[in-house]
C-alpha cells in the first residue's frame, strides 16, 4: 500500500512547487510539479502529481463535479499518449475493504479487449493481480506476464493509499504519472513506471487508511467511501475511452 503524496504537500507549496490550485464548490484540486530539485528532500519521484481533495459530504453531495475534476487530470495524463489498447490493473486485496479501491473499480470499468476489431473503441483489458498471500506469485510477476502478452499501449494502475494525516483519510483522490510499486510490502517487488516495460504508466489511488506509530487503521464508513471512490474513477475512466 503506497503514502499518499500530500503527506508531504504542505513541504512543495511552501516551497512554490504547486503549479496550479482550483477551489471548487466543496473540493480542492492541486497539480504539483516533483523535479529533480524536490525529489530528494521529499523522496517522491520525479513528474506530476495531482490532489482532489474534499470532505464527506462532497464526496456523496459532488460525486459528478469530482468526476469530471478527475476527467480534466487523466485528460491532461493522457495527452499525446497512444490510448487504443489500455491495460487498468486493480491492485490491493479484494478480501480487505481497505485495500480494496483495485478491484472495486476495475470491477465497474467496461473491458473491451475481447472484442474483435470490427468495433472502433479503445480495447480496454482489465487485470487483478491480487496478492501474494493468495496466488503465491508477486503482483509484479503477474503484471510482466500479462504485458508481455497483451503488449498494452499504456497501464493505468488503481490502489488504495496509506496517509498519516488524518484529514485527508477518505478525502483525498491522487493521480500521478510516476508509477507504483505494487504489493509495497514485498521486498522484492519492483517499481512499475515508464521505464519498465516502456510503456507509459497512470496510478491513480485514494487514502483509505490512516498510518499511525506502525499500525494501520480505518474508518467505520469505510465500505460506503469505498464505493463512492471507486465509482467515481470506474465512472471517470468508462467516459473517457468510451463516450468521448
Amino acid at each position: 500500500m503506497k503514502k499518499a503524496f500530500m503527506d508531504v504537500s504542505k513541504i512543495l507549496e511552501e516551497k512554490k512547487f504547486s503549479i496550479d490550485k482550483k477551489k471548487g464548490r466543496g473540493y480542492l484540486v492541486h497539480h504539483f510539479c516533483v523535479d529533480y530539485k524536490s525529489e530528494g528532500y521529499i523522496k517522491r519521484c520525479r513528474g506530476d502529481y495531482f490532489t482532489i481533495t474534499f470532505d464527506s459530504v462532497s464526496l456523496h453531495q459532488k460525486r459528478n463535479a469530482i468526476k469530471k475534476e478527475l476527467m480534466k487530470i487523466l485528460r491532461i495524463l493522457f495527452k499525446d499518449l497512444k490510448t487504443t489498447d489500455p491495460l487498468i490493473i486493480g491492485l490491493g486485496n479484494s478480501s480487505i475493504l481497505c485495500d480494496s479501491l483495485g478491484v472495486s473499480t476495475t470491477n465497474k470499468v467496461m473491458a473491451t479487449n475481447h472484442f474483435t476489431d470490427f468495433l472502433n473503441m479503445p480495447k480496454v483489458a482489465l487485470f487483478n493481480p491480487e496478492v501474494v498471500e493468495k496466488t503465491g506469485i508477486s503482483s509484479y510477476s503477474l503484471i510482466e506476464m500479462v504485458v508481455r502478452k497483451l503488449k498494452p499501449s499504456m497501464i493505468i494502475m488503481i490502489d488504495s493509499l496509506a496517509t498519516n494525516n488524518p484529514e485527508l483519510l477518505n478525502n483525498c483522490i491522487e493521480v500521478n504519472n510516476t508509477g507504483i510499486i505494487p504489493g509495497s510490502a514485498i521486498k522484492d517487488n519492483k517499481k512499475i513506471d515508464k521505464n519498465t516495460f516502456g510503456i507509459p504508466i497512470v496510478a491513480i489511488g485514494v487514502a483509505l487508511v490512516l498510518e499511525k506509530n506502525k499500525r494501520m487503521y480505518t474508518t467505520p464508513d469505510v465500505g460506503e467511501v469505498l464505493h463512492l471512490a471507486s465509482t467515481i474513477i470506474a465512472d471517470a475512466l468508462n467516459e473517457l475511452f468510451f463516450y468521448k
